[in-house]
């Protein structure tokens, strides 16, 4: 080899070696990331999953009024989106002003929010708690925040100052002229206190 050829071989080797050099330590880096998308470690970025495709919101409220203008809140751990105005509640519950100042806690497991007609189903241990001191617990229970008529068709007990009630096939709160009306359905069973609305209907007498 002469003098010009052994020249040009060593300049082309500055150029190759390098090269080289940072080829075998980008492989060594990542052959354990290669090794990871084998078959049987494959764990790619799973567009299917729930989280990632539909839209999942952490903690969401949701503040309306009726046509009466009383107003009503709904909370949640989480709410993914059906529609623009459909929503799957975890873990709801809110409060919901029925008349003069009155008004109900709602919770449950689980919940279908509807903004249009401003509906809400809940499902799960639910517990509607009023603030005249009623509370009830039932599994379904489908509530029309328009209207505050609060109506489920399966098994529902409850107890208040008055006493306690149950009812087989569910119940049906209502707003009427005199107050709430309780409707309970099925076979039904309600024993009243007679203490407590004696006192009661002393205290308004005075």
């Amino acid at each position: 080899m002469d003098l010009q050829k052994y020249s040009r071989y060593v300049k082309l080797m500055k150029r190759i070696l390098p090269v080289g050099i940072l080829l075998t330590l980008a492989l060594a880096l990542g052959w354990p990331y290669v090794l990871s998308l084998s078959k049987d470690g494959y764990a790619p970025l799973d567009a299917s999953r729930s989280e990632i495709r539909e839209n999942h919101m952490v903690h969401p409220e949701y503040m309306s009024t009726d046509t009466q203008g009383q107003p009503y809140q709904i909370k949640a751990d989480w709410a993914k989106q059906r529609t623009d105005t459909l929503a799957d509640l975890t873990a709801p519950q809110g409060l919901m002003t029925v008349m003069e100042g009155d008004s109900f806690d709602l919770k449950a497991k689980s919940g279908v929010y509807d903004a249009t007609g401003k509906l809400l189903g809940l499902e799960g241990g639910v517990i509607l708690t009023s603030t005249d001191g009623y509370h009830v617990q039932t599994e379904k229970a489908q509530i029309s925040l328009d209207t505050k008529i609060i109506e489920g068709n399966v098994h529902v007990e409850g107890e208040g100052p008055a006493g306690s009630i149950r009812g087989q096939n569910g119940f049906k709160v209502e707003n009427r002229p005199g107050g709430k009306v309780l409707t309970l359905k099925g076979p039904s069973r309600v024993v009243i206190n007679t203490a407590a609305l004696k006192k009661s209907k002393e205290s308004h007498e005075h």
